[in-house]
């Protein structure tokens, strides 16, 4: 395991938005939105994410086990990038995205800040919904939320309105189109709705990681000046 996130039980409300209330969604209870973990896993020299919602219904008979929540995952792998994630939510200034991707019960989608979009292998592992990036494993900043599954929508993204109705969620204008945020403290995923930012997860082993190949760099070098030192 390269890293892991955790976000608390039960905090897939927004600010207090309401769900729809359409049959479909109603009968489906409550949780199936709310994102629990997100793991990063390294295969065959691959960055993998593992995703784990709070649970899995499944009416629309999504071929990865659930049909009703859409996760969107941001990778921010160099300078600058993108800066908007979705209308009304943004990363902080300098810390844009380059690399995003859309998992839904019906598959996986890479996409560019150019618009351009292809799919990825996803699968169930368990309890873990998986997705191949496709990219080496780095120190790279994540943004995660998860929202209400609209085949029709452009991020697949079910839309809000202020008044909410039986499609679309309930939500202040301007509220971005989702009902939780990876953000391990809740104060933080309070403050990101509030002002519309999310600030980016960052794993901290490959800092590690780096700094460990750095000393060991180094101590190669002061043995090789050694062994040309005691020749002389």
């Amino acid at each position: 395991m390269l890293f892991l996130f955790q976000d608390p039980l039960g905090d897939d409300k927004g600010l207090a938005h309401l769900y729809p209330q359409a049959a479909l969604f109603r009968e489906a209870g409550e949780g199936y939105a709310d994102l629990l973990a997100l793991e990063g896993v390294e295969r065959e020299g691959r960055l993998v994410l593992r995703v784990r919602l709070a649970r899995y219904p499944n009416p629309l008979e999504g071929p990865l086990g659930f049909s009703l929540a859409t996760v969107a995952l941001w990778l921010d792998t160099g300078e600058g990038g993108e800066e908007e994630l979705l209308p009304g939510l943004r990363t902080p200034s300098g810390q844009g995205w380059e690399a995003a991707y859309r998992l839904t019960g019906f598959g996986g989608e890479r996409r560019t800040p150019q618009g351009e979009r292809a799919p990825v292998p996803a699968w169930r592992e368990g309890e873990w919904v998986v997705l191949d990036t496709g990219l080496p494993p780095g120190p790279y900043g994540i943004y995660g939320v998860v929202g209400l599954f609209d085949p029709f929508a452009p991020d697949y993204l079910r839309p809000t309105s202020p008044e909410g109705s039986p499609w679309t969620l309930g939500a202040p204008p301007g509220s971005p189109p989702v009902v939780d945020l990876l953000a391990p403290n809740p104060l933080d995923q309070v403050e990101a709705y509030q002002k519309g930012v999310l600030k980016p997860l960052r794993p901290k082993g490959f800092t590690l990681r780096r700094e460990s190949l750095w000393a060991f760099a180094l101590g190669g070098v002061s043995l090789f000046l050694a062994f040309l030192l005691r020749r002389r």
